[in-house]
């Protein structure tokens, strides 16, 4: 059995509540695009040393035996160290998202992993999904 469910609601809020700070951080930022491990679409915005992902799709498994497709977006602000390395976990009210890996001006690149508990409580996780994108 494939349960699907699409969590936008991070993303919508993130929206409209930032619209004009959202806005304002395009100025000077440059979109990102590229493909998951698992075949998936991925949207980052870089600028200076920090990214935003934007939104991917990603398939997690739950503890059911069931798989869930999502897809993630509304991220804050991740920094990039000095070498353009970067590690980060962000925390929505049912999901965790992990991610780590290396920036330069031509890719971002690394690995991320999302786990969440639906609202009868079972628990889904991915394995850790690698991703590259490159300035479009």
């Amino acid at each position: 059995m494939i349960s699907r469910l699409i969590a936008c609601g991070a993303l919508a809020c993130c929206l409209v509540a930032g619209g004009a700070v959202a806005s304002a951080d395009r100025a000077g930022a440059k979109l990102f695009k590229g493909k998951t491990s698992q075949g998936y679409r991925i949207k980052a915005q870089v600028r200076d040393q920090a990214f935003r992902i934007h939104v991917f799709d990603i398939d997690l498994r739950c503890r059911d035996g069931s798989e869930l497709a999502l897809i993630m977006g509304g991220y804050l602000w991740t920094k990039v160290g000095r070498r353009g390395s970067f590690r980060d976990a962000q925390f929505g009210r049912t999901d965790s998202t992990y991610f780590r890996g290396r920036l330069n001006e031509r890719r971002l690149r690394g690995r991320l992993r999302v786990t969440d508990r639906l609202r009868d409580g079972t628990r889904c996780a991915s394995r850790w999904i690698v991703f590259n994108a490159t300035p479009r």
